[in-house]
């Protein structure tokens, strides 16, 4: 097993060092404690360094010689080894931009806690959060990501109630729900899908029934809610939109930069799982590849198959269109920065699930679908994470979020107001910035998949066409929102009430505008230098990618982006959110006294969201307990009443005459047969127990750092 190993993949100590150098940093963290807070916060940050470091040289060797693993073999699940690393060119790529994110929030978290309460605590925490987080991309099976995956949601719980206020609280409560919720379904998915795939690996038995037969509905429902609920999917959004307000800032940057990338990691893992090609399909494959861009030109070219991944990538991009439009909606509403940009992240996921849905809707020809949806990963985290550590600074010194209660900032804040700006114009998409750039690849891949269900004749072709509309809908909206919140809070003139609280306000700490100024540069490059992340990073990424065309892959990495073809797409969303922002901003924006409804004061009925639905679920499941308690507890008392008598005749029976008729022989014989049941037992078993004890080692070691993890939790 492992010379075979060896002679596909290069053994490496980069996945573990870079797991570890968190989780020592954390130590140190907690060892400097309040009393040398300084050397506190410089672990961090050196930790942070170091494991970017790390993983960037990680990612270089996987890119220029493969997958690279790490194995301990400790834990097994069946008759293979889980708990083993394994990094791809697709976990590097994850892992990358999840440690730039992290050592840009730990330089903004360098003075932003200095007014924050046991900032040991959040530090430990958010360290072991990366190393759980770093996992879920350095693993090679679905066993093992669920484990690191629970442990991230866990860890980060903390980080959510950090600042231990009713909000908070109430924040965390819902997260952690959700979280226990989306996990009990990800194990269960993680399950099935061991029995269909026969095994747990990305890559399942080429003649499983995973492959082969019909679709596993029940493996991929669960699947996917499970990791729909990091993700910030609709309907299973609810916990984003209080966790990330809630959090300290820096926090609130990993949640919505990187941690909601985990749950798209998975999903985009578990549509991967259909790109491995049966054998016995084999020929099939071959002869329908050979077709011209037709419906059974499709992943697999094997009827049933083909047509059901199809049929997935569709539910994906209609989860994908309502999540964009839903977060975008409800951001329009908002007057908090940060709820603003809790809706926007999961508006924003909704466009990395569109090139997720595309990649599966394409079969062999989604790299575009894929290729869009990485960069627009990249993107996201460079821009959100921004925005976040902006607002932060926006906190640290005006002490308000209410965009309607700021204003003026840019002269007091100018560098804040200029990496916000960068961050804005590139989640808007506007040239040459980086958001332009994926979600032009993005709007490509959803245009060949409405030509591919047009030249396949299929049914599908009016959803898709939709889905372009809801896009070009969507991006509009974002330009509005994006478009509010940047002018009330930077430039708008402060109003006479709130002036006054505004004029002690000046720029962040330098530390602070590091980290915010390293993210606002991402955007930059992502957006001036597209052609050398399409070459360097994005294209070889998507190329290891198994079943895709290559030639369509090799395309991917020299697409052309500013070409008025491309520029032209972008007056349509332009002028749709110009357009609603005037209408809204008017009176501000010229003076004048407003007239008729406010559009972004405007609050929707409760029952037109989705937690209304989930309590009113709660609450009637309840009910539907108690009343059929009330209705069974006669039968209940009855049946009892029964059982205790029938109970004590028998032990009367027992004692007064089957007892008494007993000899010892009977006796002896009896003790005979059980010792020779147990001996043979015990020979069966004995083994067994010797074979797994260390599995069982293993367990006992998770129980006891747990348990010591709590012990330090109380004592912080």
């Amino acid at each position: 097993m492992h010379e075979q190993k060896a002679a596909l993949l290069a053994y490496s100590a980069l996945p573990a060092l870079a797991l570890a150098l968190p989780v020592l940093g954390a130590a140190c963290a907690a060892a400097a404690g309040e009393g040398r807070a300084r050397l506190r916060n410089w672990a961090a940050v050196v930790s942070t360094g170091a494991t970017l470091a790390t993983v960037t040289a990680l990612l270089s060797r996987v890119l220029s010689r493969g997958a690279v693993y790490f194995n301990l073999d400790i834990l097994r699940l069946g008759d293979r080894f889980v708990g083993n690393l394994e990094v791809d060119a697709m976990g590097a790529f994850f892992a990358f931009f999840a440690s730039l994110l992290w050592f840009a929030a730990s330089l903004h978290a360098f003075r932003y806690l200095d007014h924050e309460h046991k900032r040991t605590r959040f530090y430990l925490f958010m360290l072991l959060t990366q190393a759980a987080t770093l996992g879920v991309f350095m693993v090679q099976d679905f066993f093992t990501l669920y484990l690191f995956f629970e442990a991230m949601g866990l860890l980060a719980y903390l980080l959510v109630i950090h600042s231990e206020t009713e909000r908070a609280r109430a924040a965390a409560a819902k997260y952690i729900c959700m979280t226990v919720v989306g996990g009990l379904s990800l194990v269960g998915g993680v399950f099935l899908y061991l029995g269909y795939a026969g095994t747990v690996a990305f890559r399942p038995l080429a003649e499983s029934a995973w492959l082969a037969g019909s679709f596993k509905v029940v493996a991929l429902v669960c699947l996917m809610a499970g990791f729909g609920v990091k993700a910030g999917m609709v309907p299973l959004h609810i916990w984003l939109p209080d966790a990330h307000p809630a959090a300290p800032s820096p926090a609130s940057a990993l949640l919505s930069g990187v941690m909601i990338k985990a749950g798209a990691y998975g999903i985009i893992r578990t549509l991967l799982s259909f790109f491995q090609q049966p054998a016995t399909h084999a020929a099939h494959a071959e002869t329908a590849a050979a077709g011209a861009h037709g419906a059974e030109g499709t992943i697999h070219g094997a009827g049933g198959l083909a047509s059901n991944v199809q049929a997935l990538g569709m539910v994906v991009i209609l989860i994908a269109v309502a999540t964009m439009f839903t977060g975008m909606l409800l951001a329009l509403v908002q007057n908090d920065i940060k709820r603003t940009l809790a809706y926007s992240s999961v508006s924003q996921m909704g466009y990395i699930l569109f090139g997720a849905g595309c990649l599966a809707f394409l079969g062999a020809e989604g790299p575009m679908g894929i290729g869009g949806s990485l960069y627009h990963v990249l993107n996201h985290a460079f821009f959100k994470g921004c925005f976040f550590l902006a607002a932060g600074s926006i906190l640290f010194r005006a002490h308000e979020l209410d965009m309607f209660k700021l204003g003026g900032l840019w002269r007091r804040m100018p560098f804040t107001a200029f990496c916000w700006c960068v961050a804005a114009l590139g989640i808007m998409g506007i040239p040459p910035f980086g958001g332009f750039v994926s979600k032009t690849l993005l709007h490509h891949a959803i245009l060949e998949s409405h030509h591919l269900a047009e030249a396949g004749h299929l049914g599908t072709a009016s959803l898709v066409k939709f889905a372009e509309i809801m896009f070009i809908i969507t991006s509009g909206g974002t330009i509005c929102y994006i478009t509010k919140t940047t002018y009330y809070t930077f430039f708008r003139r402060p109003r006479d009430e709130h002036a006054h609280h505004l004029e002690h306000v000046r720029e962040a700490p330098a530390w602070m505008l590091a980290g915010t100024a390293l993210l606002a540069a991402g955007v930059l490059v992502n957006g001036l230098f597209p052609g050398l992340l399409l070459r360097r990073l994005v294209g070889p990424v998507v190329s290891t990618v198994p079943g895709f065309d290559a030639h369509m892959a090799a395309h991917l990495s020299e697409v052309p982006v500013y070409i008025w073809a491309n520029l032209k797409e972008i007056f349509i969303p332009l002028a749709i959110g110009l357009g609603l922002f005037s209408l809204a901003a008017w009176p501000d924006l010229l003076g004048a006294k407003r007239r008729g409804p406010d559009l972004f004061h405007l609050r929707l009925p409760r029952w037109l969201g989705v937690d209304y639905w989930y309590v009113r679920g709660a609450k009637g499941s309840l009910a539907l307990l108690f009343s059929a308690k009330r209705l069974y507890a006669p039968v209940k008392e009855g049946v009892v009443r029964e059982a205790k008598a029938g109970a004590a005749g028998a032990v009367r029976l027992v004692r007064e005459v089957v007892y008494p008729n007993l000899t010892t022989r009977p006796l002896a014989w009896i003790k005979a047969h059980t010792l020779r049941l147990y001996r043979e037992t015990r020979r069966e078993f004995l083994p067994r127990i010797r074979e797994y004890q260390g599995d069982l080692a293993v367990g006992a070691l998770v129980i006891a750092v747990s348990l010591t993890l709590f012990l330090i939790m109380r004592l912080l």
